[in-house]
């Protein structure tokens, strides 16, 4: 069974039904974390040329749902305008595919193609709770320390 997805506004941190036994560090480091996605500042990346008019209106509607996250930096830069860019076009597409009235079995693959690109693109962009909660973690985890020093590398 796959792993419940868990917003990070309910992701129960230092609370029962949380998950595990949470140190005080843990929680606070946690809690810190989560604070960057909190909502500030709009987002500031651009459209690639090449995105349809379609798409610059689902680029537009994402880039105003990620504005104002503190983390923002941390969950789409400039690096990532390809990838959303593609994302975005996929959605348009699948529009545009699914207004047609009548569909053949090219349409439902092709539908079906275009829903794993969508996926996979939310997942790696982060805009699902599963990939924002793992990113949250991460942050909160920190830097591994070493424990035995610089005289064991």
């Amino acid at each position: 069974m796959p792993t419940k997805h868990v917003s990070a506004d309910t992701m129960n941190v230092g609370k029962k039904g949380g998950g595990k036994h949470w140190t005080k560090a843990e929680v606070e480091s946690r809690e810190e974390a989560a604070e960057l996605f909190d909502r500030v500042d709009a987002a500031k990346i651009t459209a690639p040329d090449w995105l349809s008019k379609e798409g610059k209106v689902i680029w537009d509607k994402k880039v105003g749902e990620i504005a104002g996250l503190a983390g923002q930096s941390e969950l789409l830069d400039a690096l990532d305008s390809e990838m959303l860019a593609m994302f975005c076009e996929t959605v348009a597409n699948y529009i545009k595919l699914n207004q047609k009235k009548r569909k053949s079995l090219d349409d439902h693959k092709l539908a079906q193609a275009y829903q794993r690109i969508m996926v996979q693109c939310s997942e790696r962009l982060g805009f699902t709770p599963g990939s924002r909660a793992r990113l949250i973690k991460k942050r909160a985890d920190g830097k591994v320390e070493d424990r035995f020093g610089k005289d064991f590398d």
